[in-house]
């Protein structure tokens, strides 16, 4: 599966890419580092998923969802967020997101979303364990 990774923060970028690489059915083609840039690498390098951060300068991941989503309607998107707030991930959802996860979710709740998160979109954030994190792994 080919995934564009999508933030402003580099050190999430980059944290989040290292582990997408260790999974063999991963591949990154791609990172982003504005809605803009997001939008256009998409269109240019056509990946099976996006890992979309929500909040972002020049455009945010909203309106970047909305534009991938209207030039290729069988990308999938996950947004990712840092605002436990039902409002962006309603707007991530109508935007034509498949899920919107918090990012300190766990590794293996991303994972799980990612490789079997076909069903229908859905805001995740009641998973609070102490176990790997996503923000963790940039600590």
């Amino acid at each position: 599966m080919r995934v564009l990774v999508v933030d402003d923060h580099a050190a999430v970028r980059r944290s989040l890419t290292e582990v997408l690489q260790g999974e063999a059915y991963l591949e990154v083609v791609g990172e982003a580092s504005d809605g803009e840039q997001a939008v256009q690498l998409a269109a240019q390098l056509a990946p099976d998923l996006v890992l979309m951060d929500i909040v972002m300068p020049k455009m945010d991941g909203i309106e970047a969802t909305r534009r991938i989503m209207r030039e290729r309607p069988k990308t999938r998107v996950i947004g990712l967020s840092m605002h436990d707030s039902m409002a962006y991930a309603a707007r991530m959802l109508e935007a034509g997101a498949c899920a919107c996860l918090l990012k300190d979710c766990e590794m293996e709740d991303l994972l799980h979303e990612i490789r079997f998160g076909e069903g229908p979109a859905r805001h995740i954030n009641e998973s609070k364990k102490p176990r790997e994190h996503l923000l963790d792994s940039i600590r």
